[in-house]
């Protein structure tokens, strides 16, 4: 028996671990309608859209061109967040990375299409850092977890490769065997194209070794699983390998024929064995069935199978069996075999805490149905993904959200065939389900997709339900809004309200707050309620209110001022209250304010003279007010008096007083003119005439 020695584990999938992808909207707000979000453009379509650098910059540039814009700080691997015309913010989250952040902090959209650099073929945006091999000595595939390389080798010279694409194609690296390495959203692919009967009867395919470089070390699971460390930490994850042949491919479409990619409509599928012997190597096996002229259909792919660790779906089927192609998320029975699947799709959620969903779906396109005619998919709230990319069938499919009807034949069946892809919508009670979680502060939600209509499987052993979907364009669409909060700092004729107490102003007053919300640039509508306190001091709901003045709009977190208040009386209290509403959500409402009118002017007056002093002589009068919200007095032998002395008591008398110290001007008639100032602002003047005998 002769071993094929390829340096450098062949993985279909191989991706950094830890490559972690965050919601990171630190705003979040509402809806600008209750119908289901529209899809946000994503790809070309995402980076000609408007953009703005923060969330009041996109509020402002929406409401001025009736176009929603992209909150650009609210951008991350999997995330946009746009600002819609009418006010408030849609997200559209997805399942697999679209987009990554590069040295200079800009964001690209995710472009597998391989461009060519001075050490060989890189994709042009990928969330892994991968390296494939111009041709020659030397690794044929790197991939690079921080600093830790994990290589995949070929022993000899490899040929230069044809490149289209995100795909480079080595030919020839056995006679009529090709290697196939593609970049993927998450890492990248590798698989062995045998492409006629002679090259399969080549003894090197019996077994084929993969010896993993760099600082990997692959370890077997005992469920047959492969794990490849790097300096103890997991770089990838491996289900048990597969080969598919090209059964069915002859004259279908594309989308329907086997390829390097995975099995086609009609493929026939097998395990391939694995081993990883003393020296670290990775051991495959593939069926000799599948190998055998007679019993398979040219070209047959081998492939073992890596899964990207970051990847935020995964399938599961009744019997536990793997599958290798995870190109495709699928749902329902697979006839060809007999296993049932489901695929979930987890989403981060966390910071939807605490907001109001107004409306939500999940969206995700399906390339390939069984049926010619729609049949229904269901969509369910479920349990966690508990492994990835196959997880166990434990996942609970907890609640029916919603399901749809869609069609997609890729085969040459049907009257229209092949059918082109559709995107599939899922509505009904996602939000509801969705706003229970934002309430309870969870940080991711699940969706499992299957073809039962209730969770005890009824129907799903359906063949017509039978149906494959693009897991890159799985994404939750969500309108949702964080409400305005109670309104603060009240101010009632630009004097600050103080809990407790009562305000005293001598003329109508305008009435002001400011309005928090978190949404930055939200429009908020104000409103208010005004009350005459009763003589009792105690109000409620049942209080008779007035007309308050009109409200207006405000920007989140600004301060709006009413004009003045009418229908006030002099000696009357009054306690207003303020709240506001985005348009969705209404604020509770302020704490009140409380204020009283006075415009009566205080009474004043000073002691009377018996024995005036004569001019240049000191004599000391008081001036006295029972007006106790007197602050000052005012005294002059002119009018108005412009000296001013502060209010004080005295022992005896109740109001306010103070003593003043004068030398009479003249002798003769003199008027000493005095003035009480409160703390409005009313004055109340009075005067004394002091006569003077002549000497």
């Amino acid at each position: 028996m002769h071993a094929v020695h390829i340096p450098r584990s062949s993985t279909r999938r191989l991706v950094a671990a830890g490559f972690a992808a965050s919601l990171g909207v630190a705003l979040l707000a509402a809806p600008a309608s209750a119908a289901p979000a529209s899809a946000a453009p994503t790809g070309a379509a995402a980076s000609s859209a408007t953009t703005a650098r923060d969330a009041a910059q996109a509020t402002a540039t929406a409401t001025r061109t009736g176009q929603r814009v992209e909150v650009v700080s609210a951008r991350d691997e999997l995330t946009q967040v746009f600002a819609k015309p009418g006010g408030g913010f849609v997200a559209e989250t997805a399942a697999v990375p679209q987009r990554i952040r590069q040295a200079d902090g800009a964001w690209s959209e995710v472009d597998l299409s391989l461009r060519r650099t001075a050490t060989g073929w890189r994709p042009a945006v990928s969330p892994a850092t991968v390296l494939f091999s111009a041709g020659g000595r030397g690794p044929a595939a790197t991939l690079t977890n921080g600093a830790r390389p994990m290589t995949l080798g070929w022993p000899g010279e490899l040929p230069a490769p044809r490149v289209s694409g995100d795909a480079a194609t080595y030919p020839e690296v056995l006679p009529g065997v090709d290697l196939v390495l593609t970049a993927t959203h998450t890492g990248f692919t590798h698989v062995l194209v045998v492409k006629t009967p002679q090259a399969a009867a080549n003894p090197a395919l019996r077994e084929i070794r993969f010896d993993l470089g760099g600082d990997a070390q692959v370890r077997r699971e005992a469920d047959g699983s492969l794990r490849a460390l790097a300096g103890g930490a997991e770089v990838a994850r491996a289900a048990t390998a597969e080969m598919w042949d090209s059964s069915g491919s002859a004259g279908a479409p594309r989308a329907a024929a086997s390829s390097p990619s995975g099995p086609g409509v009609a493929a026939r599928t097998a395990p391939v064995a694995t081993a990883v012997d003393a020296a670290g190597d990775l051991v495959l096996r593939p069926s000799a069935g599948l190998l055998d002229p007679a019993k398979a259909t040219f070209p047959v792919y081998i492939d073992p199978a890596w899964s990207a660790l970051p990847s935020r779906w995964a399938y599961a089927t009744n019997n536990n069996s793997t599958n290798s192609d995870t190109s495709a998320a699928r749902v329902g029975l697979n006839s060809d075999n007999g296993v049932v699947y489901r695929s979930y799709f987890e989403f981060p959620i966390g910071n939807l805490s605490g907001k109001i969903i107004r409306s939500a779906s999940v969206q995700v396109g399906v390339t390939h149905t069984w049926s010619c005619f729609d049949t229904p998919t269901y969509l369910y709230q479920s349990g966690v993904i508990t492994s990835i990319p196959r997880t166990a069938w434990a996942p609970a499919l907890t609640t029916l959200r919603a399901s749809a009807n869609s069609h997609a034949n890729g085969g040459s069946g049907c009257v229209d065939s092949p059918q082109p892809p559709m995107t599939v919508r899922f509505t009904g009670s996602v939000a509801a389900g969705l706003s229970s979680a934002a309430a309870a502060h969870l940080s991711t939600i699940t969706y499992g997709l299957c073809a039962c209509s209730d969770s005890s499987g009824t129907g799903e052993s359906t063949a017509n339900r039978w149906k494959k979907f693009d897991p890159t364009t799985a994404r939750l669409l969500v309108d949702y809004d964080t409400p305005p909060t109670q309104p603060t700092a009240l101010q009632v004729g630009g004097v600050a309200c103080v809990p407790g107490d009562r305000v005293t102003l001598a003329t109508p007053p305008t009435l002001s707050a400011v309005f928090p919300d978190a949404d930055s640039g939200q429009v908020l509508q104000t409103e208010y309620e005004l009350l005459e306190v009763p003589a009792s001091g105690v109000y409620d709901s049942s209080t008779p209110r007035m007309t308050p003045p009109t409200g207006s709009t405000v920007t989140a977190g600004g301060r709006s001022t009413t004009a003045a208040v009418t229908g006030t009386a002099n000696g009357k209290s009054y306690a207003f209250r303020t709240r506001s509403d985005d348009g969705y959500v209404t604020s509770p409402w302020s704490a009140w304010c409380e204020f009283t009118i006075d415009n009566q002017p205080p009474t004043v007056s000073v002691d009377a003279v018996t024995t005036p002093a004569p001019p240049g002589q000191l004599y000391t009068y008081k001036l006295r007010s029972p007006d106790l919200d007197v602050v000052s007095f005012r005294y002059g032998w002119s009018s108005p008096p412009t000296e001013e002395a502060e209010a004080g008591t005295s022992l005896g008398w109740t109001g306010k007083t103070v003593s003043v110290t004068l030398s009479t001007p003249a002798y003769g008639t003199n008027t000493l003119y005095v003035a009480a100032v409160d703390s409005v602002g009313n004055v109340g003047y009075s005067s004394l005439v002091i006569e003077v005998p002549a000497p």
